[in-house]
């Protein structure tokens, strides 16, 4: 029976060191005594001493040196954003270390969350910065920015990925054009460079230092006048691609990202350039039906034909390709 006892004890002492584990994990750990107290108004020091994104916050203070000497021990968290009380605990007499436990805290999706952490210990107060960082976004998508592409044609896609529309002639003249790289549909984390050397196309990437991100995966597609989204091919994100006698590209650069969100500026869809990207995503198909050639039909089906696509009455084809456009 000791035995099985022993066992089971043995079971129940790992689980607890699996489950502090996971708390630590999670868990950001704030020992006053290692903190340099004359920093604490250093945006750069309460960055990268006192910043996290776990859930959350435990404070450790060594009390006393012995069991015999104790103090009254209280803890307050004050969000300092709406100057609201979150946490106020009085620990009664400590001695030794003093360990808060885990303090949760709410998950504000938005922005990073100011903390005022304040602990009374005997006659001695000690107050300091919490910065609650919003959690890493992981593989998460990204692309420039322009026209979403179910506004191009709701076959293509029913999500809010964008694609960005390219004069290219206006871009022979300016040799380049620079456009924002949105991440999940809410953030801007960097830029791309849309360039010409000749007759070849490519697109350079530059993601913000602020948002440290992670490239997974990417490709390019760079859809000219005869091409449609469904059958383009995609290339490397480094190539040149030729888009000799293009007057218009849709470069569409899908990517999968990890980033950290937190002060990076948000993304809105601009309704004005999405309008105007629409007009030349139009004007492109435009040209490229212009250019295709002619065909006449033979007289004794040209009447069919003429009715078919030509009759005002008429609730198929006609109507239906109007009103995708």
């Amino acid at each position: 029976m000791n035995k099985h006892l022993k066992r089971i004890a043995a079971l129940l002492f790992c689980l607890m060191l699996c489950i502090s584990s996971a708390f630590g994990e999670d868990c950001f750990t704030i020992d006053v005594d290692t903190l340099d107290l004359d920093q604490l108004n250093s945006d750069d020091y309460v960055a990268a001493a006192l910043s996290a994104s776990t859930q959350g916050v435990r404070i450790r203070k060594q009390i006393s040196q012995s069991s015999e000497t104790a103090c009254a021990v209280r803890l307050t968290l004050t969000q300092m954003d709406t100057r609201t009380l979150l946490f106020d605990k009085n620990y009664g007499y400590q001695s030794g270390v003093f360990d808060s436990g885990v303090i949760y805290l709410p998950y504000v999706s938005e922005s990073t969350v100011p903390y005022l952490v304040t602990l009374y210990a005997g006659d001695y107060v000690y107050a300091m910065p919490f910065m609650h960082l919003q959690r890493r976004m992981e593989a998460n998508g990204a692309c420039t920015t322009g026209v979403r592409l179910r506004d191009l044609d709701p076959a293509q896609s029913s999500d809010w990925l964008m694609g960005t529309m390219v004069d290219l002639n206006a871009l022979r003249h300016t040799g380049s054009l620079t456009t924002d790289v949105c991440a999940s549909n809410r953030s801007i984390i960097g830029a791309a460079t849309i360039a010409l050397h000749g007759n070849e196309l490519s697109v350079d990437l530059h993601f913000s230092s602020q948002a440290n991100v992670s490239l997974t995966d990417a490709s390019l597609y760079v859809i000219t006048d005869d091409n449609v989204l469904a059958s383009a091919s995609p290339h490397a994100l480094n190539s040149r691609v030729d888009v000799s006698g293009a007057e218009r590209a849709l470069i569409y650069l899908p990517m999968e990202v990890s980033y950290d969100p937190s002060g990076l500026p948000a993304f809105r869809y601009d309704q004005t350039v999405s309008q105007s990207q629409q007009q030349l995503w139009k004007d492109a198909h435009r040209s490229s039906a212009e250019s295709a050639p002619s065909f006449a039909p033979a007289d004794d089906w040209a009447d069919g034909w003429s009715s078919g696509w030509d009759d005002p009455q008429d609730d198929g084809w006609s109507d239906g390709w109007s009103s995708g456009w």
